[in-house]
């Protein structure tokens, strides 16, 4: 009976614990405009026709749209401007 009442009690806890972190781990206004836009994509369109939508000619110009640091996967990301090879191109400039 007493592991009974554990378990249900264990439950319930984790249950509104899981609710309680929902509520405030939502990202704020500031963090939603300052994320990245992808664009939509079309049915049938794949990922690698995604990342051509978005062309920058090189880093000034993706830092001149307000999209760097680009990372890979995300539009406009080619590995000619990631020179190093971390997944990061176009730094931001310090």
């Amino acid at each position: 009976m007493r592991a009974m009442l554990l378990l249900v009690a264990a439950v319930i806890l984790g249950l509104t614990g899981g609710y309680g972190w929902s509520k405030w781990s939502k990202p704020s206004p500031a963090e939603v405009m300052n994320s990245a836009k992808v664009p939509d994509a079309k049915p049938g369109q794949t990922a690698h026709e995604i990342e051509e939508t978005a062309y920058f000619a090189d880093c000034d110009a993706a830092r001149a749209a307000g999209k760097s640091p680009l990372w890979a996967g995300q539009p406009g990301y080619r590995p000619e401007l990631d020179p190093t090879g971390t997944g990061m191109a176009c730094p931001p400039l310090s």
